[in-house]
């Protein structure tokens, strides 16, 4: 039986992760979700810290992405895996239409969005 709440999908693009004021960049995320996320790294990050989780959309402009808050809930020297917690209308609609058009069953993904407007 799945656990999880959300339609997880791989998201080949470039991701930053800041934790405690140090930025960290990520080639790809390893999947993604309304829930939060996965990224590959050897860094050790503390779990339970706050994040700051920022996905861009357009390479040219700069301020136009995804910013997510977060919560580091597991780190184990090769994955880091972040719940969001805090996210704005605005780039919660970009992260719900980014899952909803590279999931596998968009239908899924749109009952989950009606069950849960926000990140809960």
């Amino acid at each position: 039986m799945e656990k999880r709440r959300f339609t997880r999908i791989g998201f080949n693009m470039a991701a930053e992760l800041t934790v405690n004021e140090q930025h960290y960049s990520f080639a790809q995320v390893g999947n993604l979700s309304v829930g939060g996320c996965l990224l590959e790294t050897a860094e050790m990050l503390p779990a339970g810290a706050s994040c700051r989780f920022w996905l861009p959309l357009e390479p040219t402009d700069p301020t136009l992405g995804v910013e997510v808050f977060g919560e580091i809930i597991r780190c184990d020297g090769e994955t880091i895996s972040v719940r969001f917690t805090r996210i704005d209308p605005e780039s919660l609609f970009h992260l719900q239409n980014i899952i909803r058009y590279n999931a596998p069953d968009p239908d899924r993904v749109e009952n989950e969005i009606s069950k849960h407007l926000g990140l809960v």
